[in-house]
């Protein structure tokens, strides 16, 4: 069986509803060398029953005998994958149409072993938060650039960039060789409680330097069980948090004794990146810098409740209890300090349209409701036709004021149209581009 160029990795597990839109969409790929692994995290029947009803040659599916933690799962996942570069995405995200081709062209032209990119965002109408529900996000930016990897990590750390910034497998695409000096470290590739934010550690540093592009190859979705969704966003409390920390408890994986076990992004960045470290640099003079670290989560904590307080200090004094320095510096810091619940997350604005390049609209105003809808329309917008956009696929230089101006009207005249049409389909009308086919042209 000849190697497949591409390995795209959906773990999964009891989410067959998103699982079967999410193929859909990375199925319509204008590149046919890639197989899709399907990682089965042992879900009841209906998990199966999706694969075999979307009935793709390309879709390699396997069940796990039993339940796994995130990191086992995603670790089996990856040894069944063939493909000389390999990505992951979620069971309610999707790939772009012209995602592997894009790929497939700049790993032949720039020489790097890792391309991060920066993905769409789109809320299913399921979400367990409704005031997030169908909010789409599309970055229309057309940058590329080459990242120092080692000084990323340092400005990640410092707060100074996002952790986005690094080279992610999930929503990332890293080559298979590069992947394997993770796993000759420890046996495995992924070894964190956060899965990608500690292979962007490790990939960052291997690799040295690697890609960004501004475009997005990808949307990530947020739906009713989303991981991300439940940790950011709902915080421990929430049921699906609950449920991967016990499994985790289960498989002997915890956060790293000096990091606070507390329900922020940047807990998953800070125990990454030392897990990372000790595993794949460990001689590496990057540090993590633990009092600015104290300091930023006390100035949001992750609480809803002054109540929850006094677990938050004991738990941030446990992490530092290594260190008597930090410990007295700590029980100093808040001897006059106040603590305020913290609102909780959102990443969506009160905006309509397009702002600082980024366009932000409701999806079901254009008849969308899946990842797979929100995928065709996306491409749509992008100016997909059926090939690679050239501004993609050449890295053209930045678009001047005045074609980045044409574009944004092209964008809002094409909103406008399809808006109007979603509205004569709710309506029971077609529209003059269905009336033959009566399916939406989105």
């Amino acid at each position: 069986m000849a190697t497949p160029r591409f390995s795209l990795v959906i773990p999964t597990r009891e989410r067959a509803d998103t699982l079967y839109f999410a193929l859909r969409a990375c199925l319509r790929q204008d590149f046919d060398d890639y197989e899709i692994v399907v990682c089965d995290n042992c879900s009841s029947p209906a998990t199966r029953e999706v694969v075999e009803e979307i009935g793709s040659s390309k879709v390699i599916y396997h069940r796990a005998p039993e339940p796994l933690c995130m990191r086992d799962n995603w670790n089996l996942a990856y040894s069944l994958t063939r493909g000389k570069y390999v990505t992951y995405i979620g069971d309610d995200d999707s790939l772009m149409p012209f995602a592997f081709s894009t790929l497939s062209g700049l790993f032949a032209s720039q020489n790097v072993k890792a391309i991060r990119w920066d993905s769409a965002i789109y809320s299913w109408p399921n979400i367990a938060r409704d005031d997030l529900a169908n909010h789409m996000q599309v970055p229309l930016t057309r940058k590329a650039e080459r990242i120092n990897g080692r000084k990323a990590i340092e400005e990640v750390l410092a707060g100074q960039a996002p952790a986005t910034l690094l080279p992610n497998i999930y929503h990332g695409c890293v080559a298979r060789d590069l992947l394997e000096r993770i796993r000759a470290t420890t046996g495995r590739v992924f070894e964190s409680f956060s899965c990608d934010t500690y292979s962007s550690f490790s990939v960052a540093y291997l690799a040295e330097e690697h890609l960004s592009l501004s475009a997005p190859l990808s949307i990530s979705g947020f739906s009713a069980s989303s991981n991300n969704i439940s940790f950011s966003f709902l915080r421990s409390k929430n049921q699906v948090t609950k449920a991967l920390r016990n499994e985790n408890d289960a498989a002997g994986l915890r956060l790293h004794p000096n990091i606070p076990d507390l329900p922020t992004g940047f807990v998953c960045v800070a125990d990454s990146f030392l897990r990372a470290k000790e595993n794949v640099f460990p001689d590496e003079p990057i540090t993590l810098d633990r009092r600015a670290m104290v300091e930023r989560l006390l100035l949001s904590l992750p609480i809803d409740d002054i109540d929850e307080w006094p677990g938050i200090e004991r738990e941030l004094r446990r992490s530092l209890s290594d260190d008597p320095a930090l410990v007295s510096w700590f029980d100093k810091r808040i001897e006059n300090f106040t603590p305020q619940p913290t609102p909780r997350d959102s990443y969506r604005p009160n905006l309509e349209g397009i702002h600082v390049q980024r366009l932000f609209l409701d999806a079901s105003k254009y008849g969308v409701a899946d990842i797979d809808g929100a995928t065709r329309l996306s491409s749509r917008l992008l100016g997909y036709r059926g090939k690679t956009p050239e501004w993609i696929a050449g890295l053209a230089p930045p678009d001047s004021s005045l074609s980045a101006f044409y574009r944004q009207k092209r964008l809002e005249l094409l909103l406008k149209l399809l808006k109007a049409r979603s509205l004569l389909r709710s309506a029971g009308l077609p529209t003059q581009g269905e009336r033959s086919t009566g399916v939406n042209q989105c």
